[in-house]
């Protein structure tokens, strides 16, 4: 019962993403009414079920997923209240880092709900979601249209996107099944059904095919895949070290954006970038390199269109994107900020995985960094809740069961010490 309202309210909150309702004149999403059914699930079972070892190992990972959330927010806040920003200006960062929260939740919801089987019924709920949406797509345009755009999508590499096909396009919901991918091309040997799973999952990833989440999945699976070939200790050092050079790597792509790479790339190399040229160039007002830069506060991106350089006195969601992560969350929160938060995101977390779940947990877990690393440093994907809650549930998955029972031994060892009774 308890799985049946999960999967329906899961695939419900993944259908509606674009799907808004009007309350006192603001609009929101029909998924932010799914994604808290689920949490006042989790809380109703917890009331029955009380597994207060669950609880604790989830509170640590949830709590550890969160904090390169929070720290854009008190960057951010120091930021607007130093330059006494306008309300809207607040109201706008916040409502971009409280969804990341919600879905950081709903994935700790699932894991307290499910256990490690959480994993499934999230990817099961996704699945339904995608089928529904071609479902609706085939209703509307033909199977045989249907086929033939699909088939042009994939020969040509999403070159030649027809219309059925851009309905199906939920960048969100593509990036989203990254993790899943990962989880089960490094894990497919204790997984039952891993063929199955892999088979339904890569189709509906490519039905809404972004390029750039390929080398993402293909590396973060290879960067994991060489950290599971060494010893445990070696594994966890030389997943910091490439943490450490993922932030510089990071830092120094914001320093060559700054100084032209693009338009090198783009004049003597003859590379098509898109128009990033010019939308970079209309950013540069904006920042400088420097130690003193403090940043401008979350949200500040969707007060100009980068494509024109318009600036607008309220935020629009409708602008151009920067599709550059990287640069925009170190225009927002500053030079401190920025490395703040990569220490936040990159180190402290890989530290955390490495010594809760081994070696097995801490690959993962690092494969998942590099696939957001590089569509962090290609698209807008930083701030998308499906894509945020997968990551974060994957991880939060991972021996639970086995965390949840060493959990609960320490505390049983306290109440001992204390005098209490098991």
């Amino acid at each position: 019962m308890v799985a049946a309202l999960y999967i329906l309210l899961a695939a419900a909150m993944f259908f509606f993403q674009d799907t808004y309702f009007s309350v006192g004149g603001m609009e929101l999403s029909l998924k932010n009414p799914c994604a808290l059914a689920i949490i006042f699930l989790a809380l109703l079972n917890f009331t029955v079920t009380a597994r207060l070892g669950r609880a604790a190992v989830l509170a640590r990972h949830t709590a550890v997923q969160m904090l390169p959330r929070l720290v854009p927010l008190v960057f951010s806040a120091i930021i607007w209240v130093a330059s006494q920003a306008e309300a809207n200006a607040v109201l706008n960062g916040v409502s971009m880092i409280i969804p990341q929260l919600l879905a950081i939740v709903v994935a700790a919801a699932a894991v307290y709900l499910f256990g490690s089987r959480g994993i499934w019924y999230c990817l099961g709920a996704m699945c339904a979601a995608n089928f529904i949406s071609v479902l609706t797509v085939i209703a509307e345009g033909g199977l045989d249209e249907f086929l033939r755009e699909l088939f042009a999508l994939l020969i040509t590499f999403s070159g030649e996107t027809g219309p059925l096909m851009v309905k199906l396009e939920t960048h969100d919901l593509t990036f989203a099944f990254g993790p899943f991918l990962l989880y089960l091309l490094l894990n497919r040997k204790e997984i039952r059904h891993p063929v199955l799973w892999l088979t339904v999952s890569s189709f509906f990833f490519l039905i809404g095919l972004k390029r750039i989440a390929i080398p993402a999945i293909a590396l973060g699976f290879l960067a994991a895949w060489l950290l599971r070939l060494l010893p445990e200790r070696a594994a966890r050092q030389t997943a910091l070290c490439a943490g450490i050079g993922l932030m510089i790597f990071s830092f120094l792509y914001i320093v060559g954006i700054r100084y032209g790479l693009f338009s090198f790339l783009e004049e003597y190399l003859e590379i098509n970038t898109m128009g990033r040229v010019r939308m970079f160039e209309n950013l540069e007002p904006y920042y400088d390199i420097s130690f003193t830069y403090v940043g401008k506060g979350t949200g500040f991106e969707r007060f100009v269109d980068w494509a024109s350089g318009e600036v607008f006195p309220a935020p629009r969601q409708d602008a151009m994107q920067i599709h550059n992560d990287f640069l925009r969350m170190y225009m927002n929160i500053g030079f401190i900020g920025y490395w703040v938060w990569l220490w936040s995101w990159l180190i402290v977390r890989l530290r955390y995985w490495f010594r809760q779940g081994g070696k097995k947990a801490g690959s993962l877990f690092f494969a998942i960094c590099v696939y957001c690393f590089v569509l962090y440093a290609t698209d807008n994907a930083i701030y998308y809740p499906y894509t945020m809650a997968a990551c974060s549930l994957v991880p939060m998955a991972f021996r639970v069961e086995e965390l949840e029972e060493e959990a609960l031994e320490k505390y049983r060892a306290h109440w001992r010490r204390m005098g209490g009774v098991d």
